[in-house]
Parts: structure tokens; C-alpha cells; sequence
């Protein structure tokens, strides 16, 4: 009981972070990683990528894994995320090294 409330509220911050990052700055402006994540995948199939399809939820699907297979709570990558201001969603995935046409 005590782990799925922990669960409950950790994705419940997760999402709160990922929102405000979304929306935090205009376009064009610096936004952080984890808002350019998300602009690129709402409304869930508005893009081609790997991940639009799912939305939201696939992303946080992807970040659990990389959690995961760090050993990190998901909130510590979404904080990382959330920290990198590179300018756009590629310089975004160079940063973190993701390959090019990855997605």
C-alpha cells in the first residue's frame, strides 16, 4: 500500500514538473528538454517520431526505462531533463546522447 502511494505521487509530480516545463517558456525560447519531450508528442500522433503515438505515457514509459537501468528514481532523470536548456529538441538529444533520427 505504502509503495503505491509513493508510486501515485511520484508520477503525479512527474507529470505537474513535465507540464510546467512544457508550457514554461514561449516558442522559440529556450525551453528545457523535457518541455520540448513533450511539445514534440502532444497531441499524442501530431508527429512522425517513435514516441508521438503514445503521448505522454510513452515517454514516461522511456524515462522509467532509463531509470531503471540507471538505478534513479524516475524523478531524478525528468529532474535532469527538466535542467538542460539546449535550444532545441536536437541539440536536446546530442546533449544526452541520443543519435541522430533515433526517435
Amino acid at each position: 500500500m505504502k509503495n503505491s502511494v509513493a508510486r501515485g505521487a511520484a508520477f503525479g509530480l512527474a507529470c505537474v514538473v513535465l507540464s510546467l516545463t512544457a508550457l514554461a517558456d514561449p516558442p522559440g525560447a529556450r525551453a528545457s528538454c523535457a518541455g520540448y519531450e513533450a511539445s514534440d508528442v502532444s497531441p499524442p500522433g501530431s508527429e512522425d517520431g517513435v514516441f508521438s503515438q503514445y503521448g505522454m505515457p510513452g515517454i514516461l514509459a522511456f524515462i522509467d526505462t532509463i531509470a531503471a537501468s540507471a538505478g534513479l528514481p524516475r524523478g531524478t532523470v525528468i529532474a535532469v531533463l527538466a535542467k538542460l536548456h539546449e535550444g532545441s529538441h536536437e541539440a536536446c538529444d546530442e546533449a544526452v546522447g541520443v543519435p541522430p533520427d533515433a526517435e
